[in-house]
Formats: structure tokens, sequence, C-alpha cells
């Protein structure tokens, strides 16, 4: 269904922001493939240009003025992102385009390997929906490390049939070219690298992707993966099915196996990713959106949010008790989730009552705004979840204000530490083992009710860290109304029932963690290793570029990502 390239017209589409699409030449060279370029050029009707410059629809330039947003945590990933938008895709191509470059610049975070979630809303029809292809356990037998099914590629050819403008080969494109002539290694993936130095020196086809001269490479290093590099190519020229069918998907399977992976070609090629509804709170005049289970951080996310809005407790809490009373939120969800999470990380009970306003007003009964309430309290059984620091996530608007937010993941840095030989592709580790799970998977996006125009969107990397660090961002921009870089950059911490315990990030944390430890919580320190990539348009992308020029597109100061957005004058 998801297999073959996207067959749609060539047309520009009419656009509400027509006085910002010129064609005049931007500083940007990135073009598509120019096969593509030429058969978009025949095709093109120019609509809203003026001067008689030469740039086409389908080349990084041809929207001038606001193009919408994007950022992520990898520059690279970031700035072809930005270049499908201002070449005139639409969000849905600009987070195919991401995925795929991430799984070439950002291995540590996602492959082709791995998987994830999206939310995506398109304001023209009014619709957001979700789209699931968190990868599965693999049942293959004998390997030593066991590893996910790979789903990214399939995800994407889901969600590019239902809202790509761009053919298939144009969001595929640019990641082939990376992998195939080298692209320089960010700060950001020479960071990770470093911290798996040991790992990837002692498996040799890592070693000779990684390390190919003996020393492993470091930032502004060429890396090139001529073998990912080809994988890319196939998928580009035939499709997603080429990756899931035939000679591809044995050589895979065959490369999993020798890199002690459990994968049959069974399920490789019968794998389908799965549009769901997305879980819906109101607040105020919005909703907040977010990913059903098995994207587990959906349901809890939502049971912090409730209880932060309820009766404006948030909002109406003097700025000395809301970090305690976060605190609180975050243990009492981290409790509740045992009560409703089962097999498969899927909800024993109806989503809507693990919602339900009422149920989740009582786990905040015995509530205290001056006091810590015991984990033991919270959790008399003292069972624990254990997670792994892993992923990374995006958000991409465009001018018209379609919006995607992702969370991708591998389950562990680098996934199984093992690349499939002959593929270049990392193997994401099997879902279910020493934490490696999707607990921690959600994005978040806010649309507003009476416009139904895309207000907000967040994803984070971080393992267990994410939803705490999701919750304070959005409470802090959406209920406190602080501007989101601030939010973005406030000291976070994480507060969990079991252990009883609050870990506070040790950069600008200290009078957070008095605040906190003079209310009864303990606090230990640590350095927060996960990021967010934040998107906030107060007044939502309506169709005036005046209005979502009021928009902030906000990467993480904690990384070393990017991002990028430009208001009516092309800045």
């Amino acid at each position: 269904m998801f297999d073959a390239p996207a067959k749609r017209s060539m047309a520009a589409p009419a656009t509400p922001f027509a006085s910002n699409v010129v064609c005049s030449r931007s500083r940007f060279k990135w073009r598509l493939p120019k096969t593509v370029a030429a058969m978009l050029a025949s095709a093109l009707v120019l609509q809203g240009c003026t001067g008689t410059t030469d740039v086409e629809y389908g080349v990084a330039g041809y929207v001038r003025g606001f193009f919408g947003g994007v950022v992520a945590e990898e520059p690279n990933a970031a700035l072809i992102g930005r270049d499908v938008l201002t070449a005139g895709g639409n969000a849905a191509d600009a987070a195919v385009a991401i995925s795929f470059a991430l799984s070439v610049s950002y291995p540590s975070a996602i492959s082709l390997g791995g998987g994830g979630v999206c939310i995506v809303h398109d304001g023209a029809i009014g619709v957001t929906e979700v789209i699931d292809f968190i990868p599965p356990a693999g049942t293959g037998a004998g390997g030593d490390r066991p590893s996910a099914i790979p789903t990214l590629v399939r995800g994407m050819a889901a969600l590019h049939a239902r809202y790509g403008q761009f053919p298939w080969s144009g969001v595929v494109s640019p990641a082939e070219r990376m992998a195939r002539l080298g692209h320089r290694v960010s700060r950001a993936l020479a960071v990770e690298m470093s911290r798996a130095a040991e790992p990837l020196y002692g498996e040799p086809a890592a070693r000779a992707i990684f390390a190919p001269s003996g020393r492993l490479v470091g930032e502004g290093d060429i890396l090139s993966q001529p073998e990912l590099g080809a994988v890319l190519g196939q998928i580009r020229a035939g499709g997603a099915g080429t990756f899931y069918n035939g000679a591809m998907a044995r050589r895979i399977v065959d490369g999993v196996q020798q890199a002690g992976g459990s994968l049959t070609y069974e399920e490789l090629r019968n794998y389908t990713p799965t549009w769901r509804l997305p879980l819906i709170v109101p607040f105020g005049d919005d909703e907040l959106n977010l990913a059903p289970p098995p994207a587990a951080a959906g349901p809890m996310l939502g049971v912090m949010w409730r209880m932060l809005i309820d009766d404006d407790r948030y909002a109406d809490a003097a700025p000395e008790e809301r970090a305690h009373l976060l605190a609180e939120v975050m243990k009492r969800a981290a409790a509740d989730r045992k009560t409703w999470l089962g097999e498969g990380y899927s909800s024993t009970l109806p989503l809507e009552d693990v919602l339900d306003p009422d149920r989740v007003a009582g786990l905040m009964a015995n509530y205290s705004p001056t006091r810590a309430t015991p984990g033991a309290e919270l959790d008399p059984k003292g069972r624990q979840l254990a997670e792994v620091i892993s992923g990374t996530g995006f958000v991409a608007v465009d001018r018209n204000g379609m919006a995607v937010v992702c969370d991708l993941t591998l389950y562990n840095p680098f996934g199984t530490g093992r690349v499939a030989p002959g593929t270049g592709i990392l193997l994401a580790a099997a879902p279910g083992l020493r934490g490696r799970n999707p607990l921690s998977l959600s994005p978040a996006m806010v649309i507003n009710t009476g416009t139904l125009t895309f207000r907000f969107g967040l994803a984070t990397g971080g393992g267990p860290l994410a939803p705490a660090s999701k919750i304070q961002i959005m409470a802090d921009t959406l209920l406190a109304g602080k501007p989101l870089d601030t939010a973005i950059s406030e000291p976070r911490f994480l507060a969990v029932d079991v252990p009883d315990a609050v870990l506070v990030e040790k950069e600008g944390g200290d009078d957070l963690a008095a605040s906190l430890t003079a209310r009864g919580h303990p606090v230990s320190r640590l350095t927060w290793p996960g990021q967010a990539s934040a998107i906030h348009c107060p007044n939502g992308v309506t169709g005036s570029s005046s209005r979502s020029a009021l928009c902030r597109v906000v990467h993480d100061n904690r990384g070393y990502g990017l991002s990028s957005f430009s208001d009516e004058s092309g800045g």
C-alpha cells in the first residue's frame, strides 16, 4: 500500500502566501535531482511570482519570505528540512527528508533499522493524525543481540503517501547524496560517537564506517557511507517496497542475522505502519494532541496535563510552588502508569478512562502545596520500569499551516551497536530488554479548536527524561506564558516514585534544587542529557505571514542542533 513511489501532481500548490512566493534565487543551492526538477519545471505554472529570475519549484529558494520552520537535534538534517520547505515542499515532505537524513547524519539516535511515531496536522482540512511505526521486536532465533524490525522506511512512505507533495525521489535523495558523497560530522554526532567509542571500535562493520583510518571520525571530518547510500538509492528509485521485498530485503535479513540480530524475512515483508487517532486533552480554546500506545508516554503526558490544568492549578500556583507541583505531578503519573500499562506497552484500560477528568483529579487528592508526598504512598507495590536514555525528535511546519512532530528511536544509543554487513544499517535494539522500550515516546502538538491551526509542537529524546522535559516546557510556555526559548533553557528535573527521588539538572539548577529540598523532596543532581526541539506559534499559522512571524522555533542549548525559521522579510 505504501511501497510504490507516490505519483503526485507536479504543479505547485495554491498557497495563501502567494505574496511571499517569488521567483528569486536564495543563497541556498540545494536542489532536487535534476530530472525531478526538470519534470517539476515543465509542469509548473508559477504562482505569485515577481521578478524574472530562474528559481523553479523544487529548488531551494523558490519560496521567499515565510516558508515555515524546522528544528532538529542534528544540523545537517535540519538544513535539509529547511531546504525542502524553501523549495516549496510541505511539512510532510520536510519530515520525510529529515528522517532519512538523520539516518545518515545522526545514526546514534536513528537509522533505517529504527522507527518511531509522528503526529501530523493538516490545517487545510482540519485533520490531525498519528502515524505509528514504532519498531516491534524481531522474532528470529539464535542472535546474541536481539534486534527490532526496521520500520522507518515504511513509516515515512505512509506519511508521504498520505500527505506528501514532492515526488518520493525528491525527499529521499538528499540523504542518499550525504551517504554516497559524504558529509561533515556535526558536533552533535561527534559527541555521541565519543561516548560510544569503545563499542564502535569493537565491531568490525561499525569500525569500518566510523573509524575507516583507525581513528574515530570527529567533528568536521568527512563521513562517507557508500553502502548505506546504495540502499537509499534503491529506496529512492524503487520505493519503500524494495526495502521490504525481494533481493534487498533478503540481503537485509541476512545482514541482520550475521550481526547477531533477530529478524525473519516474513516479518520484515509483512510489517505495516498504523494510522491512529491522537489522544486529545482540551484546554481553553486549544487541544493537546498526543500519541496513543504503544507510544506509552502519550497517556502519561495526558494524565500530567490534566492534573496541571484542573482548576488552573499550574497557572494559578505561585511561581515558587510550580516546581514542587510539577514534581508531585510527575511522581503521581509514574505511579499511575503502572496501573494501566499492559503487555506490549498497551493500555489495560480504555484510553478515555485513563484520561477521565474525575479519575485524574483523584490522583491529586492528597496533594500538599508545601510538602512532598512520599513515593511509597503513591506506589505501595514499589514496581520500577527501567528506560534507556536514547532517541531524537524534530518539528516541521510549512507556510500553509501543516505541521509534523516526530519522536524517533533505536531503543539504545547506536541500537545494538552492530551494522548489518553490506547495508551500512545500524540495527535497532529489540524492545523489552534492559530498559529498551517505547515508554518515553510521544510527540506533543497543540491545535486551536476554533481555527484548527497549529500552535505548538514539541519533540524530545532522552528516554525517561523525555516526558519530564515535555511537561515542564509545555507548562511553562502554554500555561505560565514564558517565551519558548526561556522555557527550554530553564533547568530541568525528573521526579520518580520508586525510588523516591528528584533528579535535578546540575547546570543552573542550584535554586531549583534548594526549593525542592525545602519541601521535602530527596534531591540528587545530574547532567541533563535529554534535548528538546519545539515550535510555538501563539497566533497559529493561519495564512498570514505577519501573524505567523510571531512563531518561535527553538533548539535546545544542551545540544548542538539547529532551528531555522523565516518571517515575511525572509529572515
